[in-house]
């Protein structure tokens, strides 16, 4: 479908949303259907200039990329939430600044932004090297369905329905490689598919930068009853990837 044919339905939504709250490209993508994060970001950047742009932010909570500053002073006058505060904050609070769509009904399906009540809303990973995370987690996120939501250079987000993951290494991320064996997050672990999926990702695994942990007991690493690959990324990281039934 042309980008003009969205244009309109983007627009008309963007006009609604009222100050002090934001939406995500990828809310407006799962409210109207038809369309992704992209294409959304695509219209705001072409049409958007009249509207109240700086309400449409990335899924992480930062404002549109190249026009920081422009939205913070927005977001200050208008008293948008901002982890941190609206003095030192450079980010909206998600959970206290996203616009409900006015109490209207969200989309059916799993694009329709809310999930669960004491579901996962997204995971935040720092990186020591964000261009060999890119790399890594660009290559498995991708392979497991999800679609690359917004990429802010020392930053991404990908998306899965209402849940995304973020990947970044921002200015305040403390350089140094990930230990997953010290006090902390561990590891992260996906559904994988079916087992023959599950096998399909770990024979690839190496193109990703990804390497097989437990190579001995795999795929039963995690016992004779839980079918799963255990993998490492190049900084570190783990995740483990389970097989359906498992």
């Amino acid at each position: 479908m042309p980008l003009e044919d969205h244009a309109e339905r983007v627009l008309d939504l963007v006009a609604t949303i009222p100050e002090g709250r934001v939406l995500a490209y990828g809310d407006i993508a799962g409210r109207l259907g038809g369309m992704g994060p992209r294409t959304v970001g695509t219209v705001m950047s072409r049409y958007g200039s009249d509207l109240p742009w700086w309400r449409v932010i990335r899924s992480d909570g930062r404002p549109p990329q190249g026009l920081e500053d422009e939205a913070l002073e927005h977001w200050r006058a208008e008293g948008t939430p901002m982890v941190r505060g609206l003095v030192e904050g450079g980010r909206a609070d998600m959970a206290k600044a996203r616009w409900d769509f006015g109490g209207a009904p969200a989309a059916s399906g799993p694009a329709g932004g809310a999930g669960p009540r004491g579901g996962l809303h997204h995971v935040e990973i720092w990186v020591d090297d964000i261009v060999a995370a890119k790399r890594e987690w660009g290559w498995l996120l991708k392979r497991l369905g999800y679609h690359l939501g917004d990429d802010w250079g020392h930053g991404q987000a990908w998306e899965l329905g209402s849940l995304y993951v973020v990947v970044e290494a921002g200015p305040d991320v403390v350089a140094g490689r990930h230990e997953r064996t010290r006090a902390g997050l561990n590891h992260l672990a996906f559904h994988g598919g079916s087992r023959a999926e599950v096998d399909s990702l770990v024979d690839a695994c190496g193109e990703g930068g990804w390497t097989l942990m437990f190579p001995d007991r795999h795929p039963y690493a995690g016992g004779p009853q839980h079918y799963a690959a255990y993998l490492e990324s190049g900084e570190g990281f783990e995740v483990e990837i389970v097989a359906a039934g498992a």
